[in-house]
């Protein structure tokens, strides 16, 4: 019963005995510390001089991608590839023509333009007139006058004809052909144009009166189908 009790004493009295030195706690726990420190300086330190680096792997290769239909594609396909160093490249012009539009370029003499043949110009024949048409005053009097064209027919076959006789300011009151059937005729604005009935004979003639007022007895034109009328 002695012996039993005197071991927990002295389990007492080292607990109290730690309990009582706390630099020895303090101690432990630095010493721990630089331990740790020290393993952690080591993992840490760079390679050494036996280490050397992995070869390099080989290079990645792009994947090409599909050609499109488009018209882009194409164009990008269609493109040179890129020169190689130290190669020369090579010339892919066309080869120039044999022949050249130059005679000193082929070799062969030059042989100037031939000048054109000049053309001449001949003047139409003339046209034989196919009617005469003649104008004069028959009478006067107080405010008008009756006047005629006299127009005959000098082709070889039967004709139509037009006549047209202008009085600027005038009135043309009426016209009728003498001896033959009548035409047809208008006097708008003192101008008289008369269209013949049956025509013309050939080498026959027919004359054409009107009563014209308030002008003067000159007309200031007068032809029978273009034929410009001569006095009399």
């Amino acid at each position: 019963m002695s012996g039993s009790r005197r071991a927990p004493r002295q389990f007492l009295h080292h607990g109290a005995a730690v309990a009582s030195s706390p630099w020895i706690l303090v101690s432990v726990g630095v010493l721990v510390m630089v331990v740790l420190l020290v393993i952690a300086v080591g993992a840490y330190r760079g390679p050494g001089p036996e280490f050397s680096p992995a070869p390099p792997g080989p290079p990645a290769v792009a994947v090409p991608l599909p050609e499109r239909a488009s018209s882009a594609g194409r164009e990008a396909s269609a493109r040179p590839s890129p020169a190689v160093p130290g190669l020369s490249p090579r010339r892919t012009d066309p080869p120039s023509p044999v022949g050249t539009a130059s005679g000193a370029a082929t070799g062969a003499p030059s042989r100037s333009a031939a000048p054109a043949p000049s053309r001449t110009t001949t003047a139409p024949p003339a046209v034989a007139p196919s009617l005469e048409a003649r104008y004069r005053v028959v009478n006067t009097f107080q405010g008008g006058f009756i006047a005629e064209v006299r127009i005959r027919n000098i082709s070889r076959g039967e004709l139509g004809w037009v006549a047209r006789v202008e009085y600027p300011g005038g009135r043309v009151v009426t016209a009728w052909l003498e001896g033959v059937p009548q035409g047809t005729f208008s006097g708008a604005d003192g101008t008289l144009t008369y269209r013949s009935g049956p025509d013309l004979a050939a080498d026959s003639s027919v004359t054409l009166r009107f009563h014209i007022e308030f002008a003067d007895p000159g007309p200031a034109s007068c032809t029978v189908s273009g034929h410009t009328c001569s006095h009399r």
